[in-house]
């Protein structure tokens, strides 16, 4: 609230928006014409922070603009020539608007980056760069995240702000883990419905998947046998998409199968069950993954499965923990599980070197 800029990692889950939200509260109270911006990965995250803020203070709606895809884009430069003094807005679509209008963001003070890291990681680096440099001289940053990347801030040229590292309060985490060592990926399905069936009413449950195929079919699945599910997605239609994280917000919708579009930022303490049906490839996507639930000091369960396929990822995970894994006792085999997972890795690979061969001798692309 003193102006600096800082760099923020915290854990999933600890209060960092609020971090951000409320000097940006402060700011927009004074009666002068000072603007913020707050730019985020993803619109269902803009909608977010869009009605967190709203929570805070709700003769603010006025003053907020969400420039984000799907949207009409003649809508927006509509409501760009009121008196706005708040834009929460994903890199794409802010950069159409600097097309039109490049002195947009001159008059920003304050400027946030939410889940940075993620902004570089879903390619939005050169649209950043281009925002950051339609910033005035001297506007507040905020950058934050839970998972350190020193790459990410390098590769925006904002390595020189300071970095806030902080831990959660206490030694114990409300965040229960088990992972599943599966011999075939036909167990998952039995298991993933004997957990949503002990769902109280109250409890939601976020399932993640690595593709838009697997939504799909998972999705089908859950409705079949009874289950009240959605899905999420970035190439459904905007209406449904909107509809689809508004229902699961409100608590209208109890389980929703995702993809990692719903890994980051997404604050729904009715979340007590996440569960990855397909591995993350990496310690970084599960910590944004499990984060989605055990917030704000609640309990919360995260199971994964590691099917055959899933050498690779699995032991980016197990070199990530030296602590070790938390297993499931009747699913734990992992000397026997890691041998014949690691023979299909390395059949898999074979077969497409093998196509690689074949493509390149027919002259293929």
């Amino acid at each position: 609230m003193s102006g600096e800029d800082m760099v923020l990692l915290a854990p999933t889950g600890t209060g960092k928006t609020l971090v951000y939200l409320l000097p940006l509260w402060q700011l927009l109270l004074k009666k002068n014409q000072t603007k913020a911006l707050v730019l985020v990965p993803t619109r269902e995250l803009a909608y977010q922070v869009s009605q967190m803020l709203q929570q805070l203070e709700q003769t603010l709606r006025e003053h907020i603009i969400l420039l984000v895809g799907g949207h009409d884009i003649d809508s927006q430069r509509k409501a760009l020539q009121g008196r706005w003094r708040l834009i929460i807005a994903t890199p794409g679509r802010l950069c159409d608007h600097l097309q039109d209008k490049p002195d947009l963001l001159r008059p920003t003070r304050l400027a946030v980056l939410d889940e940075f890291d993620r902004l570089v990681d879903l390619g939005f680096e050169a649209e950043v760069g281009r925002i950051l440099h339609a910033l005035p001289s001297h506007p507040q940053r905020l950058l934050l995240s839970a998972t350190p990347q020193d790459e990410s801030m390098a590769r925006l040229g904002l390595q020189e702000i300071p970095v806030l590292t902080v831990d959660r309060e206490g030694e114990n985490h409300p965040l229960k883990e088990f992972f599943y060592l599966l011999k075939g990926n036909k167990t998952k399905g039995k298991i993933l419905l004997e957990y949503l069936a002990a769902l109280n009413p109250r409890e939601q449950a976020l399932i993640f998947v690595n593709n838009i195929a697997k939504s799909h079919h998972l999705h089908g699945l859950l409705k079949l046998r009874g289950f009240q599910a959605g899905f999420l997605h970035g190439h459904q239609i905007q209406s449904q998409r909107a509809d689809t994280f508004q229902k699961f917000r409100q608590g209208t919708l109890p389980i929703l199968v995702a993809t990692d579009l719903a890994a980051r930022g997404f604050d729904i303490p009715e979340v007590s069950l996440i569960v990855n049906y397909d591995l993350p490839k990496n310690m970084k996507q599960y910590i944004h993954r499990s984060g989605r639930t055990a917030r704000r000091g609640r309990d919360g369960l995260c199971i994964s499965f590691a099917g055959p396929e899933d050498w690779l990822s699995m032991r980016n995970l197990k070199e990530a923990r030296p602590e070790g894994m938390p297993y499931h006792p009747g699913y734990a085999q992992e000397e026997p599980w890691f041998r014949q997972a690691k023979k299909v890795h390395d059949i898999q690979i074979r077969r497409e070197e093998k196509s690689e061969r074949i493509r390149t001798e027919q002259g293929l692309s």
